[in-house]
C-alpha cells in the first residue's frame, strides 16, 4: 500500500509578528497640475458644479443630490484618493463610494453644500492635488433598463451608510410610492443593498417616477430578473448498485439548492430529512435537482473511475427552484428562498450546492446583486456554496463566448466552470479543455472567476444544425440512468469534493480551508489548448485532485498550512521558513513549491468596483543572513531585518527559454506566474520551479547557503479604513496560507526534511486530523 503521509498545520513563531513602518515619497506624481493649468482645470470643474447645483429647486427638495467624479486614469491608487477625496468634503464626507474603477460617487445635500464644494474647487493652493485628480464632474445618472408594459421591476436605492439618512430616503421612497398607489415590497439580499420590488410598472408610472426628485436617490432601475432551467438529457441502458450511508461513520450533507430531489430508489436512502421549500409538493418538478443529488452521490461510479473520491455523503433537498409552468419565479424571491433554507439548516448542512443561475451577464465594474446576497448568506451562516458558472450556447452560432452568469461572481463562493471528459462525434472540445458551453471570467474588477473546473460535458452542433451535448452520468426523476452536459453538473462535483474532505478531516468545519485545499490542489491538463496567460480566464485555477490526494503527502514532498487572523498594523516575517538541506543539488537550492492564499476580505456592497476593501500580498523567497536593525531610528520599529531578500515568486526571475523548453508535468500542469500587483484578489496562487531560474539569478538567490522566508502583508482600502476609525474597531483578515515543497526529482526525503526543521526552529506543527473511521498507514 502506497505511504500515506498526513498534510500538517503549522503556527507562526511570536518573533514572526511584524509591525508595519512608515515610509513613502515625498514628490509630487507628473500629472499633478500646477500654473495656468491646474488653475483652468479648477474653473472647468467649478462650472460644472454650478451647473449642476443651479439648475435644481432646493425649496421642495426632500432628497440630496447625486454628483460622478471621473478621476484621473494615474490618480486611481489609494495613496491619492484621500487629497481626491478632500476637495468634496464640507462640515463631512459626502463620498457614497465607488461605482466603476474611476469613478467616486458624491452626496450634495443643500445648496450651501454645493457651494463649499465649489469654494474647495476653487483653492487651488490647498487643494492642486485633488483638483489635478479629477477629469470631470456631472450629475448620476441611474442605470435603467426599460422592459414591456407592466413589468416589475428591481430598484436598488443609495446606502448612505447611516441608518437615520437611509431609513429617511426610504420612508419618502415610500411615501412616494404610496401617493401613486404602486404596488411594492422590500427584499432582503443583504444587509448592505436597499431594494425594492416594483410591481407591474407601466411605461407611463415609469416615466413619472423618472421625473420626480425622489429618483435621485436610485442607483439602478432595471426589469426584475427572472430565472429558468433546462435539462434536456439522453436515456442511457445502464445499470448501477443502490448505496446507503454508513450510520457508524462521520456522514456530510450537501444541501442542494434546486427544483427538489424525487427519492428514486438510488437516491432513498442517501436524502437526509424531509424536503424543505416554500412550494407545495404539487409545484416541484424535481427533474435538474435529482440529477444533481446523483452526481453527488454516485457522481464516480457512474463516471467509472475515482475522479473525486468523496465517502458517505447524504443529500438535503432543498427545494427553492418551482415548476416555471405553474408558478414564476423572480431574483427577489429566489435569494430569500435560498436565505430562509439555510437560516433554518445551517446548523447541521454546512456545505451548499446552487447550480441556478440568473441569466444575465457579469458586469467588468461591479458586483451583482445576486453574489453580494451569496456572501452575505455564507457570512451570516458560516457555510461554503458551490455555484455553477452558467452556461453559454454562443458555439451554436460560431460566437464568442459569453462573461459568467451573474452569481458567479460572488467573492466568498466556490465558483465551478466545465471541463470537457471526452470527445464524441460533432463535439467541440478535446478532452480536459474547456466545454464549449463554459461561461468565461475574469469577474468584475478582474477577479479571478471561475475559481475551478469539474468535468462537466462537451457539446456541438451536428449536420443538422442542432446542439449535441453528452458528458455527465446521473439519474432521471424516474430513476433511469441519463447523460447531459453544463456547468450545472460539473459543480455538484465540487460539492462533493468538498463533503468528501470535511468527511475525512476531524476539523472544525472551515471554509476557508476547505476553498484553500481544493484550489491548492488543482492543475491543469498536458493537452491543454488555452494559451497560459488565459487560463484563469477559462478554468481558474484549474482542475482539482481527489479527497485522498489532497489530504495526504508522499515522502518526496510536504505541505503545510497556516490558518491564522492578520490585525492591520502588522505582518508575519517567519524568517526560518523550514527547506531542508536535502533539497540541496550540485551546490543549489533545486524544489518546486505551490503557494496559495486564499483569504476573507472585508466586503462592501456600497463601493462597487472596491467591493473587496481589503487585501493580503504573500512572499517566499530567500536571503542571506539576519540583521540587526536601530530601532531608535524613526519609522524603525522591528529589531531584527533581512539582508539581500529576494521573493522567488516573481516571474521576473525566471528563464523564457528554460520555461518554453521544459516538458515536465509540473511545468504543464502547475508552474503559475500570475502578476497580482495590487489588486484585491481574494485567491491568490503561485507555482514555481527553482530549475527554471536563469543562471544569473539561480546564483543570486538559490545557492546552498541561503536562507528563506515567508512574507504576509495586508493592506486596506481607505474607505473601510475611516469606517473602523469612527467605529473605533479593529480590522483584521483571517487567512489560509498552504505552501507544498517538492523535490523535482523525486529522490529526496522532503517530508521527514521539513518536520525535522519545524522541530529544529521551534515550530508548533500537528498532522491534519482525520476521522477515527479512517485507517492510514505512516
Amino acid at each position: 500500500m502506497d505511504e500515506k503521509l498526513p498534510i500538517k498545520f503549522f503556527s507562526k513563531r511570536e518573533e514572526d509578528n511584524q509591525r508595519v513602518e512608515g515610509g513613502g515619497s515625498k514628490t509630487f506624481p507628473k500629472w499633478v497640475l500646477t500654473g495656468d493649468e491646474l488653475y483652468q482645470k479648477s474653473i472647468k470643474l467649478s462650472n460644472s458644479i454650478d451647473e449642476i447645483i443651479e439648475n435644481e429647486k432646493w425649496d421642495n427638495r426632500i432628497v440630496p443630490i447625486i454628483i460622478q467624479a471621473k478621476l484621473n486614469k494615474e490618480a486611481l491608487a489609494k495613496s491619492h484618493r484621500k487629497k481626491i477625496e478632500n476637495i468634496f468634503f464640507t462640515t463631512k464626507s459626502n463620498i457614497l463610494g465607488i461605482s466603476e474603477e474611476d469613478t467616486l460617487i458624491i452626496h450634495v445635500d443643500s445648496k450651501d453644500e454645493g457651494a463649499k464644494i465649489k469654494k474647495n474647487i476653487l483653492d487651488i493652493e490647498r487643494n492642486f492635488y485633488g483638483i489635478s485628480g479629477v477629469e470631470d464632474v456631472i450629475k448620476y445618472i441611474p442605470i435603467i433598463e426599460e422592459e414591456n408594459n407592466f413589468s416589475n421591476y428591481k430598484v436598488k436605492l443609495f446606502n448612505f451608510n447611516d441608518y437615520s439618512i437611509n431609513k429617511t430616503n426610504q420612508m419618502n421612497f415610500e411615501k412616494f410610492l404610496k401617493s401613486r398607489n404602486i404596488e411594492y415590497s422590500k427584499t432582503n439580499y443583504a444587509r448592505s443593498l436597499i431594494i425594492y420590488k416594483l410591481c407591474n410598472i407601466s411605461h407611463l408610472v415609469l416615466d413619472e417616477i423618472k421625473n420626480n426628485t425622489i429618483f435621485d436617490l436610485t442607483e439602478e432601475f432595471i426589469p426584475m430578473p427572472s430565472i429558468s432551467l433546462d435539462l434536456d438529457s439522453v436515456t442511457l441502458e445502464r445499470r448501477i448498485t443502490n448505496k446507503t450511508y454508513n450510520k457508524e461513520n462521520k456522514s456530510e450533507i450537501v444541501g442542494v439548492l434546486d427544483n427538489g430531489i424525487i427519492p428514486i430508489s438510488p437516491l432513498k436512502n442517501l436524502i437526509y430529512n424531509k424536503r424543505e421549500s416554500p412550494y407545495p409538493d404539487d409545484f416541484i418538478l424535481g427533474n435538474h435537482g435529482t440529477f444533481i443529488a446523483g452526481i453527488i452521490t454516485y457522481g464516480d461510479e457512474l463516471q467509472g473511475e475515482e475522479i473525486v473520491g468523496a465517502k458517505n455523503i447524504r443529500v438535503f433537498d432543498a427545494a427553492i427552484f418551482p415548476d416555471l409552468e405553474k408558478e414564476k419565479i423572480e431574483e427577489d424571491e429566489l435569494i430569500e428562498n435560498i436565505r430562509e433554507v439555510i437560516k433554518n439548516n445551517h446548523k447541521k448542512i454546512k456545505i451548499w450546492n446552487l447550480s441556478i443561475s440568473i441569466t444575465r451577464e457579469i458586469s467588468e465594474q461591479k458586483f451583482s446583486d445576486f453574489a453580494i446576497a451569496l456572501d452575505d448568506i455564507q457570512d451570516q451562516y458560516n457555510i461554503l456554496i458551490c455555484k455553477s458558472a452558467g452556461n453559454c450556447t454562443n458555439f451554436a452560432q460560431n460566437k464568442v463566448l459569453g462573461r459568467l452568469h451573474e452569481g458567479a461572481d460572488s467573492i466568498r463562493s466556490l465558483v465551478v466552470g466545465s471541463i470537457a471528459f471526452e470527445k464524441n462525434k460533432d463535439e467541440i472540445s478535446e478532452p480536459n479543455n474547456p466545454s464549449p458551453f463554459s461561461r468565461r471570467g475574469p469577474g468584475p474588477a478582474y477577479v479571478i472567476k471561475p475559481d475551478i473546473v469539474h468535468f462537466g460535458g462537451n457539446a456541438g452542433v451536428n449536420s443538422l444544425g442542432n446542439i449535441v451535448k453528452s458528458g455527465v452520468k446521473s439519474f432521471s426523476e424516474k430513476g433511469e440512468i441519463v447523460q447531459n452536459a453544463g456547468t450545472s453538473f460539473s459543480t455538484p462535483r465540487v460539492a462533493a469534493l468538498a463533503a468528501g474532505l470535511s468527511n475525512e478531516m476531524a476539523e472544525e468545519f472551515d471554509p476557508l480551508l476547505l476553498k484553500g485545499l481544493i484550489i491548492h490542489s488543482a492543475n491543469y491538463s498536458n493537452n491543454l489548448e488555452v494559451p497560459e496567460f488565459e487560463r484563469t480566464k477559462y478554468l481558474g485555477f484549474g482542475l482539482p485532485d481527489t479527497v485522498r490526494n489532497i489530504l495526504y503527502n508522499s515522502p518526496t514532498e510536504a505541505t503545510l498550512i497556516l490558518r491564522d487572523i492578520l490585525q492591520k498594523g502588522e505582518f508575519i516575517d517567519i524568517k526560518d521558513f523550514p527547506i531542508p538541506e536535502c533539497l540541496i543539488k550540485d551546490n543549489y537550492y533545486n524544489f518546486q513549491v505551490i503557494v496559495t492564499l486564499v483569504y476573507d476580505p472585508i466586503l462592501d456592497a456600497t463601493q462597487g468596483f472596491e467591493y473587496c476593501q481589503s487585501n493580503i500580498d504573500v512572499k517566499f523567497g530567500s536571503y542571506d543572513e539576519k540583521i540587526p536593525r536601530d530601532t531608535t531610528k524613526n519609522c524603525i520599529l522591528n529589531p531584527v531585518g533581512r539582508s539581500n531578500a529576494k521573493n522567488v515568486l516573481s516571474s521576473g526571475l525566471y528563464s523564457k527559454v528554460k520555461m518554453k523548453d521544459s516538458s515536465k508535468d509540473f511545468a504543464l500542469k502547475e508552474r503559475m506566474l500570475i502578476q497580482y500587483g495590487d489588486k484585491y484578489y481574494p485567491v491568490k496562487k503561485y507555482a514555481v520551479d527553482l530549475a527554471e531560474l536563469t543562471e544569473k539569478n539561480k546564483l543570486k538567490y538559490a545557492t546552498s547557503n541561503k536562507k528563506w522566508y515567508l512574507t504576509l502583508e495586508n493592506t486596506y482600502r481607505t474607505n473601510i479604513e475611516e469606517k473602523a476609525s469612527c467605529e473605533g474597531r479593529q480590522l483584521s483578515q483571517e487567512f489560509c496560507l498552504i505552501i507544498t515543497i517538492k523535490d523535482s526529482t523525486y529522490q529526496s526525503n522532503v517530508y521527514n526534511g521539513v518536520t525535522q526543521k519545524l522541530d529544529e526552529y521551534n515550530f508548533w506543527h500537528n498532522n491534519i486530523k482525520i476521522s477515527e473511521n479512517i485507517k492510514i498507514n505512516i
